[in-house]
């Protein structure tokens, strides 16, 4: 093989760089916060590669094309591959920078709940003391102390859940499937729709993390599953929070369903007004939703867990509440 022909295939391998980097630039990249600087990276690699191609384009067709300068061709596919190692080498980092800032919005919420639990615990003490300093009855008294102690129990219950939810319904959901996903052989993906967190009391969250909560364990524990996925979206009428898997699913009666800790899941729906709907198929995994409606009218009381055979189509459901 002599040099042109040489020069013709890395010309070739140039190219096929270059177009690759670009790839990774538009898919993995442009997740940073500074947009605009990968943007102009990726249309300077990519004028190279349109470069590089016109030159491979114009060797390839027409009848006496000129000669390649061997020399800068090597140069030109040295180029390519730092820029390709560059990107591959700056990518992981871009991840870790987008980690942090994660990190630091959960540190910012717990602080926040910190903090508002805090003035919650100092208003009840103020009140209580005031009952002491006008001489209120021993009775009153001892229901604000319940209160507070009632209070109390609650925030440690839901510490140690780790259901901890301040102003970011996001972040508090993102922050449990980790924590979560920690005891968990597979991975779990998380989507949630930014329109979500307008759209959720704080009473509403706290149920919906509890009931994820035992979805997810639920789905560490029996499934056998090779991935999860948590997502909550708008629809016209509802938000939908939707915990699936690809696992070994289950034949639901009712005292499987119990048996799965169903029956929670399906007490803390009804306190918020949603809807609990629990799908699950042999082999073909198991799936949960829990919908709230928008306008603000409560459910209908229909909770169900539905089973299908992997044998058959037939599908039977068997209320749960």
């Amino acid at each position: 093989m002599d040099a042109e022909s040489i020069g013709f295939w890395i010309l070739i391998a140039t190219c096929l760089v270059h177009w690759l980097t670009v790839f990774l630039l538009v898919h993995r990249v442009r997740s940073t916060e500074k947009p605009l600087a990968w943007n102009l990276l990726g249309l300077a690699v990519g004028l190279l590669a349109i470069q590089k191609t016109y030159v491979l384009y114009n060797q390839y067709v027409e009848q006496g094309p000129p000669a390649l300068n061997f020399v800068s061709v090597v140069l030109g596919l040295l180029v390519a591959g730092l820029l390709l190692g560059g990107i591959v080498w700056l990518a992981p980092l871009l991840h870790l920078l987008q980690r942090n800032k994660e990190l630091l919005a959960v540190i910012e919420e717990r602080n926040v709940i910190i903090h508002q639990f805090h003035e919650r615990i100092a208003r009840a003490l103020q009140k209580i003391q005031i009952a002491m300093e006008v001489g209120k009855p021993a009775n009153f008294i001892i229901e604000q102390v319940a209160e507070m102690s009632y209070m109390l129990q609650v925030f440690l219950e839901d510490l140690k859940a780790g259901v901890l939810l301040g102003s970011k319904f996001d972040v508090a959901l993102k922050t449990l499937v980790e924590e979560l996903s920690r005891e968990a052989s597979f991975p779990i993906t998380v989507h949630v729709d930014s329109s979500c967190k307008d759209n959720i009391s704080r009473e509403q969250g706290v149920e919906f993390l509890h009931i994820l909560r035992e979805a997810i364990r639920n789905s560490v524990q029996y499934s056998q599953a090779k991935k999860g996925q948590v997502s909550a979206k708008m629809t016209a009428t509802d938000m939908v929070l939707e915990v699936s898997d690809n696992g070994k699913g289950f034949e639901v009666d009712l005292v499987q369903a119990q048996g799965h800790g169903l029956g929670n899941m399906v007490h803390r729906a009804k306190k918020i007004g949603a809807r609990l709907i629990v799908h699950s198929q042999l082999s073909k995994g198991t799936s949960v939703f829990i919908e709230v409606p928008l306008n603000g009218k409560p459910s209908d009381g229909k909770h169900s867990v539905s089973s299908s055979h992997s044998s058959s189509d037939a599908t039977r459901k068997v209320p749960v509440s």
